[in-house]
């Protein structure tokens, strides 16, 4: 079975532990690092629109956009719940066409690492630009080839409290820098099985790829850091804007 298809309902309950707010916050401190101040944002593989719907309780104007259709019915269906309004389409971030820019752009969750190919990847960096007024502001962050070889998707909760219990095995190609996941679930009585594939792109690509997309002032961080990267950083975030207008 393909990703984000029968996870999608139980997603959430799956996240519920992940430190939203704290990857929001950070995302606030990129943006005033680049003395950005956004007002409508754009969320590229935004699942099912968990930041995209706390930004929107910050009065953020939020759009998303992620390529499993039952995820971003899962997130819209959510934020109708919630009485809050956000927009989120089912489109491929490398083909991504919303016909209107936005002030900023992240991708969290290191959502680009599941671009596998690498000329995706580097379309959907480039559609992410074409989507930004002068002076926009990206962000993504990424795992990285030591957080695979450190065998970081080998991972296992089958507490009987929990919602939804997993067991999650990676096999980790350091020549063709592709691992593979095989992860299982089981909500209640049910079980079943996703495949997961994630590339570990290289800084000298991602940096290159957001350059040949005319992003400027790129720079790479530590997670959740202005630090520069370590040799044992296991994610780090990139951030780039768009060319300024001209005074």
């Amino acid at each position: 079975m393909s990703s984000f298809t029968q996870i999608s309902p139980h997603y959430e309950d799956l996240m519920v532990g992940v430190p939203y707010t704290m990857w929001v916050g950070y995302l606030k401190l990129l943006w005033a690092n680049f003395d950005v101040k956004p007002k409508e944002v754009l969320e590229v593989c935004c699942g099912t629109g968990k930041l995209c719907r706390l930004l929107a309780l910050d009065d953020y104007e939020a759009t998303g956009v992620d390529i499993s259709e039952s995820m971003v019915e899962e997130g819209n269906k959510i934020a109708k719940k919630n009485g809050l309004y956000i927009r989120l389409y089912c489109q491929d971030a490398a083909e991504m066409k919303l016909g209107r820019k936005f002030d900023a752009a992240f991708s969290f969750f290191d959502s680009l690492n599941y671009l596998a190919d690498p000329l995706r990847c580097a379309r959907a960096i480039a559609r992410t630009a074409e989507h930004l007024k002068p002076g926009g502001l990206f962000a993504f962050d990424v795992n990285t080839p030591y957080a695979f070889e450190q065998r970081m998707f080998d991972q296992e909760d089958m507490r009987p409290q929990i919602k939804v219990r997993y067991s999650w095995k990676g096999d980790w190609d350091a020549d063709a820098k592709i691992c593979n996941v095989k992860m299982k679930f089981w909500v209640g009585t049910t079980a079943f099985e996703e495949v997961h594939t994630q590339r570990a792109h290289s800084i000298d690509e991602l940096t290159g790829w957001m350059s040949d997309a005319g992003f400027v002032s790129i720079r790479c961080y530590d997670a959740f850091t202005l630090d520069p990267p370590r040799g044992r950083s296991d994610r780090i975030h990139i951030v780039g804007s768009t060319k300024p207008t001209a005074d």
